[in-house]
């Protein structure tokens, strides 16, 4: 059955880094679909091979359908691509695309086409059919299923392409990835790169910066603090040359080490990681190398959702408390109250003891920092923190920092971790399919869940109703998933499906879906 397979996913993946050694060369894993295929397809556009990450996938069932990495492709050909939400539009001389994520409806050059299957995000790359590649370039394009090998060729080509397309009214848009974050100029400035093209633009102290995790979801205001390089950034510049808004895009993929190989290393969600050469590896918050990673390490992977460039790795490891140093400046004790994951609107206290009269501060994790603590009485440090809205992040480290008299103390860590998620879990595949007319009237009814967020489904808080009857007693619940199989017959019919599951910090989410029973 597809659902127990998903139970294993991060072991199995565990499995494959652990047995790379010689010794166990010679044994040949077992495939899953959760993970990539041990032979990756190869891709060239215009004869020059392109990175097997992203590589073109086979997905769905039935010998399946082949998709490719659109935003890569359409980038070597030095395609210009800017991205708002889930809306993908592609621009040259000439040639204009748009498509969206989740949908199969798709613009070229003002013509509205149907692709085979709807654009999808694998692994924070947008793929879609090769078909509409070719289509959409008036390209030739194949695969060669002997070579395990694509081919584009296209005529369409902008070896040049240009940082800066022209808006309304004088207005322009600066499309590319963060090369650098300048923070001491005044005014601050931004350096974004296409290609061969770099340009440097001063961000002005009105301008509104927008940070979007393209896998959680989530848009939240930031500053320019908050960029990273490697991030994917859409500048809108005013007639004038003011900046009106920055838009940030990065993907984030959040879990635990579960095995280290040589080279790579495996969540425990069964997302496997490979650093680029542009990689950074931060470890609490001290710049740290690939070999220093261990079993158990919390991570977020930082990732560019237009290249699938890995720029960040931020780990977290938990550390055993020790006697604070003696010194004119110290924190005796730093902690939070928050006993499980938070959402929006909920609040947590942070205190710390310490150094009386001095300026106190906390950071959770990268994320939010420089967050102030008030003294009151002398020497204790607190505040209460509300979660703002479309906040999200998996279990982080808390750090306190307390500074007196121009000396600072050394950075404390609290005990536990912090998880916050804004968005609420995906009900993602379900059984029988929406409109789908079956032949069995025992059909086994399910369906799988996901928590965009990484906080984690609360498998209690599912709940199946078929017909409006609550039939959750006799339903299998996993952090995972939810199945029924009915002990009766249902009968000929339509048939009403409804599930209703929440993640570990409350968020709730609904699905209801219909099918037919034809079987007499």
């Amino acid at each position: 059955m597809v659902l127990a397979g998903c139970k294993w996913g991060a072991a199995f993946a565990a499995c494959l880094l652990l047995c790379a050694s010689p010794l166990l060369a010679a044994q040949k894993p077992v495939p899953h679909k959760k993970l990539p295929r041990l032979s990756s397809i190869a891709i060239a556009v215009n004869g020059d091979e392109l990175p097997l990450d992203p590589a073109p996938r086979i997905v769905g069932k039935g010998g399946g359908r082949l998709v490719v990495p659109v935003v890569r492709i359409y980038s070597a050909l030095g395609i210009a691509i800017s991205r708002r939400g889930n809306a993908i539009t592609a621009s040259a001389p000439g040639k204009r695309i748009v498509l969206t994520i989740g949908s199969s409806r798709a613009i070229i050059d003002g013509r509205s086409v149907t692709m085979e299957v709807p654009a999808m995000t694998i692994d924070a790359a947008t793929y879609v059919p090769l078909r509409f590649v070719a289509e959409s370039l008036g390209a030739q394009a194949t695969f060669n299923r002997h070579a395990n090998r694509v081919e584009v060729v296209s005529s369409l080509v902008g070896r040049n392409p240009a940082l800066e397309q022209p808006g309304v009214d004088g207005a322009s848009q600066v499309v590319g990835s963060v090369n650098a974050v300048d923070l001491n100029s005044s005014p601050q400035s931004l350096t974004v790169e296409r290609g061969p093209n770099v340009r440097t633009v001063a961000i002005s102290s009105d301008a509104k910066i927008e940070l979007q995790d393209v896998v959680a979801r989530t848009s939240t205001p930031g500053q320019l603090i908050d960029v990273h390089v490697g991030d994917a950034v859409s500048v809108f510049v005013l007639h004038d040359g003011r900046v009106a808004s920055v838009i940030v895009r990065y993907a984030s993929r959040i879990g635990t080490i579960a095995a280290v190989s040589p080279s790579q290393f495996v969540l425990n969600t069964g997302f496997i990681v490979t650093p680029d050469k542009s990689t950074t590896i931060s470890l609490n918050a001290e710049p740290a190398t690939f070999g220093d990673l261990k079993p158990g390490d919390a991570v977020v992977v930082r990732l560019n959702p237009d290249t699938n460039e890995k720029r960040q790795i931020i780990v977290s490891r938990a550390v055993t408390a020790t006697a604070a140093p003696a010194g004119p400046v110290t924190i005796e004790s730093f902690k939070f109250d928050a006993q499980h994951a938070l959402r929006a609107g909920d609040a947590f206290n942070v205190t710390m003891h310490g150094t009386p009269a001095g300026r106190a501060t906390f950071d959770i994790g990268t994320y939010l920092t420089g967050l102030p603590l008030t003294e009151s009485p002398p020497g204790v440090y607190a505040a209460r923190y509300v979660i703002p809205p479309n906040v999200s992040f998996g279990q982080t480290p808390v750090y306190g920092h307390l500074a007196a008299g121009g000396v600072q103390a050394p950075r404390a860590e609290a005990p536990g971790l912090l998880a916050v998620s804004s968005t609420p879990p995906q009900i993602v595949d379900i059984a029988p399919l929406n409109g789908q007319s079956v032949n069995n009237d025992r059909p086994s009814i399910y369906a799988t869940f996901r928590a965009p967020a990484g906080v984690g489904i609360n498998p209690s808080s599912a709940i199946i109703t078929v017909n409006g009857l609550d039939v959750t007693p006799s339903a299998t619940r996993t952090d995972q998933f939810i199945t029924y199989s009915p002990s009766v017959a249902l009968g000929d019919g339509p048939i009403a499906v409804q599930v209703r599951v929440a993640d570990q910090a409350g968020n709730l989410q609904t699905r209801s879906w219909s099918f037919t029973i034809h079987a007499h």
